[in-house]
């Protein structure tokens, strides 16, 4: 947050009129001339933090704008010499025929175009999306359909000779239309878009939401018949054992490591209930590349694995914190049975 544009902001507000003409308008905060809400005002009222034009970007890489027809989208600035197939890839997964299919869960891009002054700058525009696990992961349920749809989708990838390079947590993204119906500030996303009121969400496990991967600055397209092996393309996952090396390595058995490791940090070490998923998630981070799974191979794993879930009804449980004590976890269970009761009865109340 701050009360001026951080430098960084700068580069958007000179370009303004620019993405004004090709149908985005980029929040007032970047319009040439701004002033401050709180300027001018007393005591309370000249305190920023009240305003929406507070609120700053903290990854001047991406903002969001309001396209020609009210709807809000974000607008990916792309270097084409630091990542130079990036707009490639992201249009390829996003192309007319690879969108038909379900199991695409790579982000969509409306629009591309090149920026007015310099030749290097590329421009991607997605729908605003928001981070996969805010609000946070409830139930069982809820978790065994992020993997599902994430592995899906990390299938679908490798199907069309594509590895992503960094399919770590930040770089998950979920459309959240129904979970957040009232919509959300696309920067401070735990506020409302006007910062009147207070956010609200319905459960996860009551509407319908779909993940998508983004940021493919490190994502590699393998042309058919090629090898499939790169070299020094670490992204944020400081584990993966091949990067420790200055050789060629399989980028899809990288894949593997990198969303394996995920669900064991994002889930299996934060939760109890999910001990069933520990086989697998050990396999996709096995320390030989040779001894994980593709991601066919572990998608039919986890299937098998969410069956018996399932079967059993252990999936509508709730995710116990993995430091929770016994009596803490109970007392716990019985307030989110009774939430859920009256969850349940409210929305049925309200499609009456």
């Amino acid at each position: 947050m701050a009360h001026r544009l951080l430098p960084g902001e700068i580069f958007w507000s000179k370009r303004y009129n620019f993405f004004l003409s090709k149908g985005y308008t980029l929040r007032v905060r970047y319009s040439p001339s701004w002033v401050p809400s709180w300027h001018g005002k007393h005591g309370m009222n000249a305190l920023p933090q009240f305003y929406e034009d507070h609120v700053a970007v903290a990854n001047c890489d991406a903002l969001d704008a309001t396209s020609h027809d009210g709807t809000i989208v974000f607008i990916k600035k792309i270097y084409n010499d630091e990542h130079p197939f990036e707009e490639q890839i992201a249009l390829y997964l996003s192309s007319e025929q690879l969108r038909k299919d379900p199991a695409n869960h790579c982000v969509p891009i409306i629009d591309n175009f090149e920026d007015d002054e310099e030749k290097n700058i590329h421009y991607i525009v997605m729908p605003l999306l928001r981070p996969c696990n805010h609000p946070e992961f409830e139930i069982v349920a809820e978790v065994l359909d992020f993997m599902k749809q994430v592995l899906q989708g990390l299938k679908f990838m490798h199907d069309n000779r594509v590895t992503h390079g960094d399919c770590v947590t930040i770089n998950i993204m979920m459309d959240a239309k129904y979970l957040c119906p009232y919509g959300w500030h696309p920067i401070a996303v735990e506020d409302t878009r006007n910062f009147i009121g207070k956010l609200y969400h319905k459960n996860r496990s009551d509407v319908e939401v779909v993940y998508y991967f983004i940021d493919f600055g490190l994502s590699t397209l393998h042309p058919q018949g090629q090898t499939r092996f790169v070299t020094a393309q670490t992204g944020r996952d400081n584990e993966v054992p091949e990067f420790e090396f200055e050789i060629p390595y399989d980028p899809f058995k990288a894949d593997i490591f990198i969303l394996g490791h995920m669900f064991q940090t994002e889930f299996l070490t934060k939760y109890r209930r999910l001990e069933d998923l520990e086989p697998l998630t050990r396999l996709m981070t096995a320390q030989s590349p040779d001894e994980r799974p593709t991601a066919e191979d572990a998608l039919k794993s986890f299937e098998r694995i969410r069956d018996i879930f399932t079967a059993s009804s252990r999936a509508q449980r709730r995710l116990r914190g993995i430091d929770e004590s016994e009596a803490e976890s109970v007392a716990k269970d019985v307030a989110f049975a009774t939430k859920q009761s009256i969850n349940h009865i409210w929305s049925w109340h309200s499609r009456r």
